[in-house]
C-alpha cells in the first residue's frame, strides 16, 4: 500500500466537519441538565472508548464536580458484588460504544439496570442497540466508520463529553457562562485547527521517515493527556499490530525507563501538566532511542517535535488525538502496509465481541 491510501484518511479528513457540528448540537445541554444530580459517575467501555473516558475523566471531575471512575465493560461485569452496593440515587453508569453492539457494553448496561442504576448510553446513532437498555442517550453524530483503528467517533466521543460536563457544571453553578463560552471557544479553535496541524503532522511524518521499520513504541502523558497516550498505545498497535506501551509521566522513570535502547520508538506528549518532567525525559532519551514528541510548547525546534497551541481549559485534546491519529495510519503505509489489514480478526467473532 502506497501512502494515504486508506479509508482512515477520509475518516480523519472528516473531523472537523463532525467536530464543528457537534459543537452546535442542541440536545447535549438538556440531557445534561438532567444529570446534575449525580455525584459519581461510571464509564464502562472498550478499547478507544475507554480512553475517550480517561481522557475526558479530569476534566469531568473539575468542571462538574462529579467522582468518576473510568473501568472497562469487561472488568464492570466481573465486579457484581461491587456494583450492587453502588449508591443508586446518586449513581451514574456512562455506557460507550461506537458500533452500539459492543456484548461488553451491553451486558454492562443490563448489569445497572438489574441493580436500578441510571444509565446514560453514547454510541453513533440511533440505530445502535444500546439506546435500548439505557435511561438517556447521547448520538456521537460521527457517521459511518468502517476501520478498524477508529478516528472521528473517538474525537467525537471526546467532544460530546467534554460538553456534557460543561454543560453540567454550568447548571450546578460550578462554572459560569463567561467560563462555559470561553471552554466552547477553545473547543471551536481547535476545530479551525485540525487542518494545519494535519499538515505539520505529515511533514513530521515524512521527516522522520516515521514508522518505518518500527518494532515497539512506547507513549507517555499525563492528566488528560494520558488518556491520548493509551490512545496512541492502542492505535498504533491496531495498525503496526507490534507491542505498544502507555504510561504516565511520573510512572515512565518506575521500571520501564530500564527498557529503553536504540531499537525503542518513543512519543512524549508534553504539557504544563508535565512539561519540565517530559523535556527532561525527552533530552535523555534523544541520543539513546527513536524520540518523538508533541507539545503545547516552541521550545523544540527539531524535526521530531511538532508544536500545537496550547489550550488550557481542555489540555488541546482534539489537536493532540488528530497528531496521533495521523501517525498511526503513516506509519503502516510507510512500510507499504494496509492499516486494517487481517490480524487475527477471526478472534473477535470466535469469542463474539459484537452482537
Amino acid at each position: 500500500m502506497e501512502l494515504f491510501e486508506s479509508i482512515m484518511w477520509k475518516y480523519i479528513s472528516e473531523e472537523k466537519d463532525v467536530l464543528t457540528a457537534n459543537i452546535e448540537r442542541k440536545d447535549i445541554q438538556p440531557v445534561a441538565e438532567q444529570l446534575t444530580g449525580y455525584s459519581t459517575v461510571y464509564f464502562v467501555s472498550h478499547g478507544s472508548s475507554y480512553n475517550s473516558s480517561m481522557t475526558v475523566a479530569p476534566f469531568f471531575m473539575k468542571n462538574a464536580r462529579i467522582n468518576v471512575h473510568c473501568i472497562t465493560a469487561g472488568n464492570f461485569i466481573a465486579s457484581e458484588n461491587q456494583v450492587s452496593l453502588f449508591d443508586k440515587e446518586n449513581t451514574l453508569v456512562v455506557l460507550i460504544s461506537q458500533t452500539g453492539n459492543s456484548r461488553g457494553t451491553l451486558e454492562g448496561a443490563k448489569l445497572a439496570e438489574k441493580y436500578g442504576i441510571a444509565t446514560l448510553g453514547l454510541s453513533a446513532d440511533n440505530s445502535a442497540t444500546l439506546k435500548k437498555y439505557t435511561d438517556y442517550f447521547l448520538t456521537l453524530n460521527c457517521g459511518e466508520e468502517d476501520s478498524n483503528a477508529k478516528t472521528k467517533g473517538m474525537s467525537s466521543t471526546i467532544l460530546v463529553l467534554l460538553l456534557l460536563s460543561t454543560y453540567i457544571g454550568l447548571k450546578k453553578g460550578i462554572i459560569t457562562e463567561s467560563r462555559k463560552d470561553e471552554i466552547i471557544a477553545e473547543l471551536k479553535r481547535q476545530c479551525e485547527e485540525l487542518e494545519s496541524v494535519h499538515q505539520k503532522t505529515v511533514q513530521f511524518c515524512k521527516a522522520n521517515d516515521f514508522g518505518k521499520g518500527m518494532t515497539n513504541l512506547y507513549t507517555i502523558g499525563s492528566d488528560m493527556n494520558y488518556g491520548l497516550a493509551l490512545e496512541g498505545q492502542i492505535k498504533v498497535m491496531e495498525t503496526m499490530c507490534i507491542p505498544t506501551c502507555a504510561v504516565d509521566s511520573e510512572e515512565f522513570s518506575h521500571g520501564t525507563h530500564r527498557s529503553i535502547n536504540r531499537d525503542t520508538s518513543v512519543l512524549i506528549i508534553r504539557t504544563p501538566n508535565n512539561a519540565e518532567m517530559a523535556q527532561k525525559t525527552f533530552e535523555y532519551f534523544d541520543p539513546i532511542a527513536r524520540m518523538y514528541m508533541i507539545e503545547t510548547f516552541r521550545d523544540n525546534k527539531k524535526d521530531n517535535v511538532v508544536s500545537v497551541p496550547l489550550h488550557p481549559y481542555t489540555q488541546s485534546v482534539l489537536t493532540i488525538v488528530e497528531f496521533i491519529q495521523i501517525i498511526s495510519a503513516y506509519a503502516p503505509e510507510n512500510n507499504h502496509l494496509d492499516p486494517n489489514r487481517d490480524a487475527n480478526n477471526a478472534y473477535t467473532e470466535v469469542v463474539e465481541t459484537r452482537i
